[in-house]
Parts: C-alpha cells; sequence; structure tokens
C-alpha cells in the first residue's frame, strides 16, 4: 500500500474495508459488487443525488455506509447522517457497517484516530493531531444543522406507513444536506404515490444527456443481479403460468433466466405471493406493483394480471359503457367506465385525478369530458351523497342531468362497507382492465388496505381512507348496484331494456346487451 494509494477514495473502498458477511457473521475482506461499483463511480463523477431502488439484500447500505465510514475517516469535520425506518435499523447500519469498516482499517491507520464519542445512534473520531472531529448519526431523523452526507434507507416504506415521517424527511433532513451528497436506498411499498415517488418521477422525466450533476440519478437493481439468488431444481418447479412470466419479462429485458434462477424465483413466489414485487422486483415498474400491508384488492389484481386480463386494446364500440361514482371534492371525485359483456365485466377507464393530471372539475366541465371520450353510454351510477341537496338547493344528480348527462340513478347506502367490498372481490375473477387508461386506478386500488384499529379495547381492520380509497369506493359502487338489483347477474342494467344516450345535443336510444 502506497501514500498514493490512500489519496484515492475509489481504491480505499475497493481495498482497505472489511464488512461483516450478512449469511455467516464473520468478517470479510469489501470487494464491492458490480452494482456497488456502479454507485462509487457515480458519486466519484461527482452526482450528488442518487436514487436507488432495489431488490432486498444486494448490499446497497453496505456499500453506502462504508462511503460513509472512509468520508468521516478521511475527511475531519464530516457530519454525516444515517435515516431509517427505526432507531434499531439505524443503529445497526452505524455499528455493523461504519464502525465495523474502521476497525478493521490496518493497525498504522486506526491508531491515527480518537474516538470521541461511540453509541447506538452517534460514532464520532478525530484525528490524534486535533482535526476537527466528523460524525455519523443514526437514527429516525437527521441531525440538525449540515449534512455533508446523507443516507436514506427504505424511504419508499416509510412513505407509505407513515407520510408524517416521510414529510420529515421532505421538509428537514433532503435540506439539511442541500449543499452535501444523498444517497437514498429502498424497496417500495404503495404504488406510483408518495413524496419519494415526486424525486423519481422527476429523475425519470429528465433525459440523461440533459441530466446534470444536480439532478436525481435514478438506479435500480432487481434480483436477478444477485448472483446467488439460484437454487437447484427441475422444470416440474415451473409452473405453466410462471413460465408464461418469464417469457413475457426475457423479451421485455432482454435477458434470459436459467433453471436455478426461475426455481429459486419460485420457491420464493411461493411463499411471498404478491409481495414478491416488493422484496424481489423483476423490472422497475414491478417495485410499483409492490402492495401495502392488509391490502384488499391487490392478490385479486396480481392474479388478474398474471392471467393477462390486465391488458391493452380496444373498447368495445358495440356495448354501452357504464359509469360509477365516487364523490368528493372535484379533486377526489373518481369515475370508472366498464361494459358488460355476457359475464365478463370490463373496466375499460377510470377518471381520477393525480398530481400530472388534476382533475379539478365543475360538474359541466366534468360531463363536457366524459361525452367527449366518444363512449356510447348506458346508465351511470351515483353514490347516495349525489341525492343530497346542496346549498345551491340543487342535487350533484341534477347538476350533472342539467350539464347534458342522462340516465343517473342513485344506489341505495349499504349500512357495512364490507358487503360491498366482499361482493367486489367476488366479482373481481370476471374482471379485466384496460391499460394505460385504468393504470392509475390499478395502482389505487392495489394500495387499498386496513390498518388495525383498537375500538373500545376491541382490535378490528377498518379500511383506511386516504388517497387509494376513492377509487376504490368508486368501484364498490358497481358491486353494491348488482346486490340492489340495478345490474343484473349477467352484468348489464336490469331496470330497463333501452337506455337514453344524449350525443352531440340529440338524445338516441340503444336497447341495453344482456
Amino acid at each position: 500500500m502506497k501514500i498514493d494509494h490512500l489519496k484515492d477514495r475509489l481504491w480505499r473502498l475497493r481495498n482497505l474495508y472489511s464488512i461483516k458477511d450478512a449469511e455467516t457473521g464473520r468478517v470479510i475482506p469489501f470487494v464491492p459488487r458490480p452494482e456497488q461499483e456502479a454507485v462509487f463511480q457515480a458519486l466519484a463523477g461527482g452526482h450528488r443525488k442518487i436514487i436507488i431502488l432495489k431488490a432486498r439484500r444486494l448490499g446497497m447500505s453496505t456499500a453506502i455506509d462504508v462511503y460513509a465510514a472512509d468520508e468521516a475517516i478521511f475527511h475531519a469535520g464530516r457530519q454525516i447522517s444515517i435515516v431509517d425506518r427505526n432507531q434499531d435499523d439505524a443503529g445497526k447500519k452505524l455499528s455493523g457497517i461504519c464502525k465495523v469498516a474502521f476497525e478493521s482499517l490496518p493497525t498504522a491507520i486506526r491508531e491515527r484516530f480518537l474516538i470521541v464519542r461511540d453509541n447506538d445512534s452517534s460514532w464520532q473520531i478525530q484525528t490524534l493531531s486535533g482535526d476537527t472531529v466528523s460524525a455519523i448519526y443514526a437514527g429516525k431523523n437527521a441531525r440538525g444543522g449540515t449534512n455533508q452526507l446523507l443516507h436514506i434507507s427504505e424511504w419508499g416504506v416509510i412513505q407509505a406507513d407513515d407520510s408524517g415521517r416521510s414529510e420529515e424527511i421532505l421538509t428537514g433532513a433532503l435540506p439539511s444536506a442541500e449543499h452535501g451528497v444523498t444517497i437514498i436506498e429502498t424497496t417500495w411499498k404503495g404504488g406510483r404515490n408518495g413524496h419519494l415517488w415526486t424525486l423519481v418521477k422527476d429523475a425519470l422525466a429528465i433525459p440523461a444527456e440533459r441530466r446534470t450533476l444536480q439532478d436525481w440519478r435514478l438506479f435500480f437493481f432487481p434480483w436477478w443481479n444477485d448472483p446467488t439468488y439460484r437454487e437447484a431444481g427441475d422444470e416440474s418447479r415451473i409452473d405453466p403460468e410462471l413460465r408464461a412470466y418469464f417469457a413475457e419479462k426475457e423479451a421485455e429485458i432482454g435477458c434470459t433466466f436459467d433453471l436455478a434462477q426461475k426455481t429459486w424465483y419460485a420457491r420464493r413466489r411461493a411463499s411471498l405471493g404478491v409481495f414478491m414485487y416488493r422484496e424481489f422486483p423483476t423490472t422497475f415498474d414491478e417495485c410499483f406493483r409492490a402492495p401495502i400491508d392488509g391490502a384488499i384488492y391487490a392478490p385479486l389484481l396480481d392474479n388478474l394480471r398474471r392471467q393477462g386480463a390486465i391488458t391493452g386494446g380496444p373498447v368495445d364500440g358495440s356495448g354501452l359503457v357504464h359509469t360509477f361514482w365516487d364523490l368528493g371534492s372535484p379533486l377526489n371525485t373518481v369515475v370508472w367506465y366498464v361494459q358488460f359483456v355476457g359475464r365478463e365485466i370490463r373496466v375499460v377507464d377510470v377518471d381520477l385525478s393525480s398530481a400530472d393530471t388534476p382533475l379539478d372539475l365543475t360538474p359541466v366541465q366534468r360531463v363536457s369530458r366524459m361525452l367527449a371520450k366518444g363512449y356510447v353510454y348506458g346508465t351511470h351510477y351515483l353514490p347516495h351523497d349525489a341525492a343530497v341537496t346542496e346549498r345551491s338547493g340543487r342535487t350533484f344528480q341534477s347538476e350533472l342531468t342539467a350539464a347534458g348527462l342522462v340516465n343517473t340513478r342513485i344506489i341505495p347506502r349499504t349500512a357495512d362497507i364490507w358487503v360491498g367490498i366482499n361482493r367486489l372481490r367476488q366479482l373481481m375473477p370476471r374482471m379485466s382492465f384496460r391499460i394505460p387508461a385504468c393504470e392509475a386506478g390499478l395502482d389505487a386500488l392495489a394500495n387499498y388496505h386496513t390498518r388495525s384499529q383498537g375500538e373500545g379495547g376491541r382490535a378490528s381492520d377498518e379500511p383506511v381512507h386516504d388517497w387509494s380509497s376513492h377509487a376504490a369506493d368508486a368501484l364498490r359502487m358497481m358491486a353494491e348496484a348488482e346486490m340492489a338489483g340495478m345490474i343484473s347477474s349477467g352484468g348489464a342494467a336490469a331496470h330497463s331494456g333501452r337506455v337514453a344516450v344524449k350525443m352531440a345535443g340529440r338524445t338516441r336510444r340503444f336497447t341495453a346487451r344482456h
């Protein structure tokens, strides 16, 4: 080892440190994997904002916190923060990675430093010559002041579980490293939504040729990058559905999975089910299919996706399109568009407001948007509150009628929301969803979930009212309409064989398809 080597950060990272092996607990030399090396190269190239979406156990936290230890050791006066889901997880990174990296240094280097503070949330070192102390802090929140390096772990999960903490990261932690380096590594939970999704979306929107060193740099590392994710087996472990999945993914990403990889994946999927997307995504888009705990519809949607029932395609121009609504503020109003063909329920479109396409519409504007789609409409099913008289003296239903939307009907209110939820779950195997028109709605449905709540000392699971619930409530109206006898079990409107449709100012009548 030469003095010039110690001046080279990449040399130090590749040759100087050891880590604790996750399987055996033994301390072994740290040899960067290709994924870790790619991150180191980006940092060496001057990138200051990095987001890493990943499968479990690819060593990203290890690489980042070895880098953090190196930063503290070879640059006096550094303040570094590790932010994680909880104090225990953050403390393990501090003690199990940063401190191990320091302790593995050659004695001649290690003896030049004095440990000023050492506990589960703070590790501070200083050179014997009296240089300014460097500190690494670990916890649920970033250390106040200025951080030269900020490592945020599992923000993609934090934002789904605790929006308040996620906001603290956005407004507190990120600004603390505004002039330093921020590295976010995470699995995902909760669809295309949340504070981190906004950063990911911004990163995706910037072409590589226009990206500056101050823009977010995005990495994705799938499970199949790990050479240890393999298992001996034979083709009998790979069912036809999984064979079709691998064929689709091989065509999508341009690589071939061998039998050992397929066998490993099959065993993991058998135990994790739909949560495979969160723990071990195969493609970037799969990250955002990872459901939240307590997901009500996600497993059913995953089955539909695997069966090819979530796909592109045209709307059947010979069939009527019925709509099902949930009312809230204009931005929270959701409308699903559905066709019934025999026993098949084809969900062809959804109006759902998002940050990209806010639908802050008056009734007149909403009806105009609907008529512009060119669908041949059947019946528009509205929740009970559409019949409530507002301050204007009119109901929402009457406002839609005045705007030109005919054939509106009010669905009777059910006493128990679970009656409608359970009926919709029963109907889902008969459903198909047209994408990309329904993609935003599918994200919401997949993330509709329960959270245990204590009531008078009794635990009960209730659906959470959040961004996903409006789309779920709107589609639930279809199930409640069916239970009320407003839609026949075969699908078509039960109340009348003919419906009136207002198009281009004229009312035309069509026979409903049974």
